[in-house]
């Protein structure tokens, strides 16, 4: 293990909409940043996205990151790719330690930092499918409804998930189409009163043995049921939960809500000083938008934080 001798104003564990705005404002405030990116940002699978302001045509997840890099490398801003494997405390502030994707374990490097802010995101849980991120590429498995639901219009889906989750879902998604159906294997989990409002919205239920799906060549996906008759939709939205990616973080005794993600306040600040928060990780809306703002404000706050820097 190697030691960096230089002590930084901020490190950005993760590349995604939220760590590289942040990163972005950092240096734009002239504060010394790096940025960790693991290359797991869940923009990357979003095929098209037409809910992002100042796009009217929409744009890929990819571009958008891949334009925000450009951007934030006008101002020295070169995410790398790389995992961090812990955080501890140290007299300058933060210890920080990586290792670049392609390096072996024993080649870890060790970065100081004066403050922290973690953007890794979360992992969506998928359906038991081979090619699940090819799927949600080309938009016949999705992820947010939020994002993509006008889209779909006339369209028929399937929500897959836990009966009560999906049943929110698919109530959501009956502002947008009109053929919506529960795929669960708990539909005896629902009461009385939840199916009467299911079915006068017109919501179907599937019973599934188990969260798989196929696809086929018409982009559609099959779903069997327990009964083993074949169900086709148009998109099938998994819904079957995610976790934040804080494997990293364990012994800073950050807080987390009930769901995992980390509490912060209107500053992205969490309850240990000087490390703060932002993007998906942070239990908000889950969009590019939301991120990209909470990225704004952290960066914000951290460099107010630090001394001044006079020019």
């Amino acid at each position: 293990m190697t030691t960096d001798s230089n002590v930084l104003d901020c490190v950005v564990i993760g590349g995604g909409p939220a760590g590289l705005t942040a990163a972005l404002y950092l240096a734009r405030y002239r504060r010394s940043v790096r940025v960790f990116d693991a290359g797991k940002s869940r923009a990357l699978m979003i095929p098209v996205a037409r809910n992002i302001p100042g796009f009217p045509a929409g744009i890929s997840g990819s571009s958008w990151v891949s334009n925000l890099r450009e951007q934030a490398a006008q101002f020295g801003v070169r995410p790398q790719i790389a995992t961090v494997k812990g955080v501890m405390r140290c007299p300058n502030g933060f210890s920080i330690e990586y290792s670049s994707h392609g390096e072996r374990e024993k080649d870890s490097v060790v970065v100081v930092a004066k403050r922290v802010l973690i953007a890794c995101g979360v992992r969506d849980s998928l359906p038991e499918v081979a090619n699940a991120a090819e799927l949600i590429r080309a938009g016949v498995l999705r992820l947010c409804p939020i994002c993509d639901g006008y889209e779909t219009d006339g369209k028929r889906i399937g929500i897959l998930g836990p009966a009560r989750c999906a049943l929110s879902h698919a109530l959501f998604m009956r502002a947008f189409t009109r053929t919506v159906s529960v795929l669960a294997k708990d539909l005896d989990a629902l009461s009385e009163a939840e199916v009467r409002v299911a079915r006068s919205n017109a919501i179907s239920f599937v019973r599934v043995a188990s969260a798989t799906l196929s696809c086929s060549g018409d982009n559609e996906v099959t779903v069997s049921d327990v009964a083993g008759t074949v169900q086709t939709f148009d998109s099938v939205y998994a819904v079957m939960g995610c976790s934040p990616s804080t494997g990293a973080l364990h012994g800073l005794d950050i807080a987390t809500d009930d769901d995992g993600m980390i509490v912060t306040d209107k500053h992205q600040r969490t309850g240990v000083e000087h490390i703060y928060a932002a993007g998906d990780v942070v239990n908000t809306l889950n969009q590019i938008s939301v991120a990209s703002g909470e990225g704004a404000i952290a960066a914000t706050a951290i460099h107010r934080s630090l001394d001044h820097n006079p020019r």
